[in-house]
């Protein structure tokens, strides 16, 4: 990047904008960066017509949706150029959602985000160097780690995992129990790759199997494909209604299975996504794994409401194989709750209190539904605003019954 580039940095913390601002232009001076801490700045600046070549976008402003603003900003503003979406750590899940409305890339704020910014802008404004150039230069060299990948040479970081390394080059392996947002189980081992390290082979699960140094990794040998094919035969034959089971079949080259098609209808394969994203992501803990062997399956404690649910939908929305729905949390649920949070885009889209239980200094409180209808009407999720009416209409009856 020879020529001068003007970034527009919208960061409401004026000391994360310090620091944002210093390693941009530590890494390169001809950058020029224009910080705005209110989305309105930022707004006033796109009318002006200045001619940004990047936005820098934080999503934890506190008055102002991230995800709406980039909306805003791609349709109103029609802005071409690539735009980096900073997320914070508790929020990660919702980086797949920003780049479905627009964000080029999106940035977890770790504790040393900072000195990977200009690796990001510089990879979004031009092709760059090769990756594994920009990595060297933001880590010490002691965590460097180099192998081998389908003949291919990688480099990752100490404490990756093959699969994150893998994707990050663009390599494809198939997954299940896998997601970015939550820590690694190996459940399913779809993942498995051929491993050979100290010339001894093995398959190895991909999603928890750390690198190391002068490890050879093939992702589509015929060890590694024909233990994937009757792995999937097996989930196919014991959950034939899953579609991305067949749609990974497919991938395989698989149709049809050769073991007796299981027809109870469990589409729960136990991945342990929904565990993990109640656990880890929204902190609350309301199911679990229960039974042993052959009876094993996921459900709250004793089989019954819980009590810490928040009917958030977060796991039905990490469900890969549609086990669980948003329509099973309305009616198992929702409908039993006397209370809703304020409307917003995370959380499966739907009004919840996840955030508000989580909320470590109460700021956020839960309203009665009749003070929270009074004054928003029908301006959140419609279907649950019908079913709120309704509750709220019964509840009236039985009063006027009463009298």
């Amino acid at each position: 990047m020879n020529k001068q580039v003007i970034i527009l940095l919208l960061e409401d913390d004026p000391t994360h904008a310090s620091l944002m601002r210093k390693s941009i232009q530590d890494y390169n001076r001809s950058i020029v960066v224009d910080q705005v801490s209110s989305a309105e700045e930022c707004f006033d600046l796109l009318k002006r017509g200045q001619n940004y070549h990047l936005i820098l976008l934080n999503y934890d402003l506190p008055k102002n949706n991230g995800l709406k603003i980039l909306k805003r900003v791609r349709k109103e503003f029609a802005f071409k150029n690539p735009v980096i979406m900073l997320i914070g750590i508790r929020h990660k899940r919702f980086a797949e959602e920003a780049k479905k409305v627009g964000a080029t890339r999106c940035l977890i704020k770790t504790e040393n985000f900072h000195n990977s910014l200009p690796i990001i802008i510089e990879d979004c404004l031009r092709a760059g160097p090769e990756i594994n150039e920009r990595i060297r230069k933001y880590q010490p060299h002691e965590d460097l780690i180099q192998f081998i990948i389908d003949g291919q040479e990688v480099e990752g970081v100490k404490g990756e995992t093959i699969l994150e390394v893998a994707l990050r080059y663009n390599i494809k392996i198939p997954t299940l129990c896998y997601h970015p947002s939550v820590s690694n189980y190996g459940a399913c081992r779809l993942c498995v790759v051929e491993v050979t390290k100290n010339k001894k082979t093995s398959l190895e699960p991909s999603c928890i199997f750390p690198i190391s140094d002068g490890i050879e990794v093939k992702t589509a040998s015929e060890m590694v494909l024909n233990s994937r094919r009757m792995l999937l035969e097996i989930l196919m034959a014991q959950y034939p209604n899953v579609e991305i089971l067949k749609k990974i079949g497919g991938e395989l080259g698989l149709r049809s299975t050769r073991f007796t098609l299981n027809t109870n209808g469990n589409k729960c394969i136990l991945c342990g996504l929904c565990v993990r994203v109640c656990q880890e992501i929204v902190g609350l803990g309301a199911i679990g794994f229960s039974q042993r062997y052959l009876h094993r399956e996921i459900s709250a404690p004793f089989w019954d409401l819980s009590e810490e649910c928040s009917g958030c939908g977060e796991c039905a929305k990490i469900c890969p194989t549609g086990a669980i729905t948003l329509e099973y949390i309305d009616e198992k649920i929702r409908k039993k709750r006397s209370t809703v949070a304020v409307k917003c885009d995370g959380c499966a889209g739907y009004d919840n209190k996840a955030c508000v239980v989580n909320c470590p200094t109460g700021a956020l409180g839960v309203v009665p539904l009749e003070e929270y209808l009074s004054k928003h009407k029908i301006s959140f999720n419609a279907e649950l605003g019908e079913l709120l009416v309704d509750s709220l209409e019964q509840e009236a009856e039985g009063e006027n019954g009463k009298e």
